[in-house]
């Protein structure tokens, strides 16, 4: 499961972001940090590193959205991975 910590540009400190904010916000996937001037942080925990880089995409295409950066990319192992206690 990849876990994404990645850092939205608003195109400006007073866009429509808070439309933005609710959309990003109302998706189980994603959580919404700070919003500090015009920049915000957030974490993506998808299911497959596909359905990530569709995230990425999407979240790049929403109106208001002047940049999208990866801050962090971790991968949680299954069990199977563990070794034996």
């Amino acid at each position: 499961m990849p876990t994404s910590g990645l850092v939205i540009t608003f195109e400006s400190e007073i866009s429509d972001r808070d439309e933005l904010l609710r959309l990003l916000r109302a998706d189980p996937m994603i959580t919404v940090g700070v919003v500090q001037d015009n920049k915000c942080a957030i974490v993506l925990e998808s299911d497959s590193k596909q359905q990530d880089r569709e995230y990425w995409e999407w979240i790049r295409s929403l109106a208001g959205v002047a940049d999208l950066q990866v801050a962090f990319i971790g991968f949680e192992e299954g069990p199977e991975s563990e070794p034996p206690a």
